[in-house]
């Protein structure tokens, strides 16, 4: 029996994908019927929106980290591999006597081809959209938790009657009518919503934009619109003292809380209109922590919930890191005219959402030129005009504690324009230091500092929100300004919560990231916050990896003494950063 698998994995070539040749093409996958391990399919092209375009379903899955391994029969001894968690999907909806008509990315978009991604990618809205149902298979790989209970107890309460506290009735029922304890029902139901299935990124848009969702795993459906009603309902009552039953208002609050809940109401919320209205900008900060697999997707997958003003966002697959940031960054600033105050912000997130460090951009010339295509327009605060200072024993206190600021450039605007506009980039100054630091204080103010330039009076700081470091600035005659180094900043007040005079300035992405650059950190500063993160990335690596290998006293002794180090680390952390 062993061979006779192996024999079967093995059997068959590798399908290949015929190119699509038209805007609106796209593949079905027919399911043949049957039963057993073997699964037999046909695979068919059709034009999106036809009349010769059957009806079909979506599958809305977990892809999974294993290799694509188990075989799709095609006609003509011919397979497609996929990984187990799509096959286990495809076992459970196959119907033994009919055939069914589906789509399924890892199957309909030949997914060795970039330039087909992102022909499929801009037609997604259209595909859900499209769909009869869309199927959302919530397992994964390696997961066997079983949702029978928790879709038991949701349907049941959200048609107990046909009122808006159907919920609260159903619950109420229990609890007073049989005196049962509902800690069971919401427990699964917080495990029904913490499966990993709703944290990925791409089931945002799969499930908002479908006419109906049904959830599946295993034999197991609940409709989604019954899920929006128990959640809805939670919703609307959550700040209702004493709601539903008191002994389990944290779990039920934990369950609203949750990335399932949450897309239940968003789906709700936009049935009432255009679910694809929103910006992206906006999109990209509410979803920045569900997961994908291409570090790219954090902006494509929610393509298609933007408006009618997404085709003028470019997506390509083949493009570098900093193509791809400067198309989405001139997007949102021409066609959904974000606020220069969000600008920087939203920079900042894109680099971390793609694992792209800013000095990546800056020691290759060819990304460096790209980014210099691109000026943006971000707010900068003027702190005030600096006064030197006579030595104090506060300056010589903190010229112990403060990190040594490595060379600046000297960058030079015209302020002559609205915004002031970035003109040129001079060379670095040496390196100043601690002790050489020049002591001053922010006129009509409680800040002071310590400059790693040569400072005048009436020199003004400037500053980014969010940034660590202040900018020494000097205005120059003819209507100019110089910044000529970096400062420490010494106040006990929180700078970003503060009102300052606020002006713009006009430069380009490189120009940017290289002064985003000097105002977060030293170069110290990165390397300790890197070997720090690091080692805690570790500590937290070996929490999870502590396997339960015995029963007993052993499991306890290694469960505390995990958590004492991890505490340990904290506090250790806690003293180094004050």
């Amino acid at each position: 029996m062993v061979s006779f698998r192996r024999s079967e994995q093995n059997a068959g070539s590798t399908y290949q994908y015929q190119n699509l040749t038209s805007q609106n093409e796209f593949r079905l996958i027919k399911l043949l019927p049957g039963v057993g391990d073997r699964l037999d399919c046909e695979l068919h092209h059709y034009i999106l929106g036809t009349d010769r375009c059957p009806q079909y379903r979506a599958i809305s899955y977990t892809w999974g980290d294993d290799a694509a391994r188990q075989a799709l029969h095609l006609p003509g001894n011919v397979v497609i591999r996929v990984r187990k968690n799509l096959k286990n999907a495809l076992r459970s909806i196959r119907d033994a006597q009919s055939s069914c008509w589906l789509w399924i990315d890892a199957i309909c978009i030949n997914q060795t081809s970039d330039r087909e991604k992102g022909h499929q990618v801009r037609l997604m809205a259209d595909i859900y959209g499209g769909a009869n149902v869309v199927l959302a298979w919530l397992q994964s790989a390696g997961e066997n938790t079983d949702v029978a209970k928790a879709f038991r107890f949701v349907q049941a309460a959200a048609n107990f009657d046909d009122t808006e506290h159907s919920v609260y009735n159903y619950c109420q029922s229990k609890l007073h009518a049989h005196g049962e304890d509902l800690g069971a029902d919401w427990r699964s139901v917080l495990k029904l919503c913490r499966l990993r299935y709703w944290s990925r990124k791409w089931i945002i848009q799969e499930l908002v934009l479908a006419r109906t969702v049904v959830l599946q795993l295993g034999t197991s459906p609940l409709p989604m619109a019954d899920f929006e009603i128990f959640c809805g309902q939670l919703n609307a009552n959550r700040d209702v003292e004493g709601y539903l039953d008191v002994r389990n208002g944290a779990v039920w609050k934990s369950v609203l809380a949750s990335a399932a809940a949450r897309l239940a109401l968003q789906r709700s919320e936009g049935r009432g209109g255009d679910p694809r209205s929103s910006n992206l900008h906006d999109l990209v900060v509410r979803y920045q922590n569900n997961e994908c697999r291409r570090p790219c997707d954090h902006v494509y997958a929610l393509y298609s919930l933007v408006g009618l003003h997404r085709t003028h966002l470019t997506i390509e697959y083949e493009d570098s890191d900093v193509k791809r940031l400067v198309d989405i960054l001139r997007f949102v600033q021409l066609h959904e005219r974000l606020q220069p105050s969000k600008m920087l912000g939203l920079t900042r997130l894109l680099l971390s959402l793609f694992h792209t460090r800013p000095e990546e951009f800056l020691q290759d010339p060819h990304k460096r030129g790209i980014a210099q295509s691109l000026n943006l327009v971000v707010p900068v605060s003027t702190l005030g005009s600096v006064e030197l200072q006579q030595e104090s024993a506060e300056a010589v206190a903190s010229r112990r504690s403060v990190g040594v600021l490595s060379p600046t450039p000297t960058f030079e605007f015209d302020t002559s324009r609205r915004p002031s506009l970035f003109v040129s980039e001079g060379a670095e100054e040496d390196a100043v230091g601690r002790q050489d630091m020049m002591y001053f204080g922010i006129v009509d103010t409680d800040i002071c500092g310590l400059a790693a330039c040569r400072l005048q009076n009436g020199d003004v700081m400037w500053r980014f929100r969010g940034t660590k470091y202040a900018f020494a600035v000097r205005y120059l005659p003819g209507e100019s300004a110089q910044i000529v180094g970096r400062a420490h900043l010494f106040t006990d007040v929180d700078l970003d919560n503060v009102r300052h005079r606020e002006h713009e300035v006009s430069l380009d992405l490189a120009t940017l990231l290289k002064l985003n650059l000097l105002a977060v950190s030293s170069a110290r500063d990165r390397k300790s916050d890197s070997d720090m993160g690091a080692t805690f990335e570790q500590l937290q690596a070996m929490l999870r990896d502590v396997k339960v290998v015995g029963r007993g006293r052993y499991n306890v002794f290694v469960l505390v003494t995990s958590m004492l180090i991890l505490c340990l680390f904290i506090v250790i952390l806690i003293e180094y950063r004050t």
